[in-house]
């Protein structure tokens, strides 16, 4: 069995091209990272967008890996000619708000390439997927990244079907005989808790 962890970036800075992350963001990543760092991950990954590489830092250093960046594991905006504006950041006025408000997120990116994005989200997970037969590797990604993919596993005839929170954990596994389940949807434990000590760390 090979389990692939799929983990929305932090919250990120508002107003500004290619984001990195807010201070709220980067103590999310923090926590990420010291939950993260008792999984015994094989290998990470992170897309090449500078709020998922600001997010995978903190577990790069606690856990000593250096994450490998997958161009597909990118967001859909790849359109920079607007400064990025986290989606509960925008205006009431603007009717992505009112879509992402009312549960329509299909709505949020009407313009989108539905296939080619779906097939991108695809590739990027079995790429990962075969390089690591056996093994636990995380990606570091984005909501609509992880929405795509748990929608294909799911068979579900939408792409985006829920709203990750930021620094989520979910979770896959492919099976030996080649079935891929999903095992966990938009974990956050981690954002309240931390993980007990190890009974005999402290007996």
């Amino acid at each position: 069995m090979t389990e692939l962890l799929l983990i929305r970036h932090g919250l990120p800075l508002a107003g500004v091209f290619d984001p990195g992350l807010s201070p709220e963001g980067t103590t999310q990543a923090e926590r990420l990272a010291a939950w993260l760092a008792h999984e015994d991950l094989d290998a990470l990954y992170v897309s090449p967008y500078r709020r998922a590489r600001e997010t995978a830092a903190p577990l790069e250093r606690l856990t000593g890996m250096t994450a490998t960046v997958v161009d597909d594991l990118r967001e859909w905006d790849t359109d920079v000619s607007q400064p990025y504006t986290p989606p509960e950041q925008i205006g009431a006025d603007d009717p992505r708000a009112a879509a992402l408000a009312e549960g329509r997120f299909e709505d949020f990116v009407p313009d989108l390439d539905r296939d080619a994005f779906r097939a991108r989200a695809v590739r990027a997970m079995d790429t990962l997927l075969d390089a690591h037969p056996g093994g636990r590797i995380a990606a570091v990604c984005h909501g609509g990244i992880t929405n795509t993919y748990l929608a294909t596993v799911l068979g579900l005839p939408t792409l985006f079907w829920f709203h990750p929170d930021y620094t989520s954990v979910s979770r896959v596994r492919r099976m030996p005989g080649g079935r891929i389940v999903p095992h966990s949807v938009n974990e956050t434990a981690h954002l309240l808790a931390g993980r007990a000590a190890d009974a005999a760390a402290v007996a």
